[in-house]
């Protein structure tokens, strides 16, 4: 394996793997946050369920089962 020799092409490196490491930080944090929030809406759709909800200004059709399946998917009107 070599290693970069040219200062520009170092340069370019480090630029790259800083932008990489700080993206990876924001993945796992916005990761962590996603799983948080399913975990918290299981929770709060225990029993099945079928409904429209309105949040900012988007509506949205929620559907869970007694698993804690659910999906959400945006819809256009109700």
């Amino acid at each position: 394996m070599s290693s970069p020799t040219d200062l520009e092409q170092r340069k370019a490196i480090a630029v790259s793997l800083q932008r990489y490491v700080r993206a990876v930080d924001r993945f796992e944090r916005a990761s962590t946050e996603f799983n948080q929030a399913c975990c918290d809406l299981r929770t709060q759709l225990a029993n099945p369920s079928r409904f429209v909800a309105q949040f900012s200004y988007q509506n949205y059709l929620v559907t869970s089962d007694s698993e804690g399946n659910f999906e959400i998917e945006e819809i256009d009107a109700i």
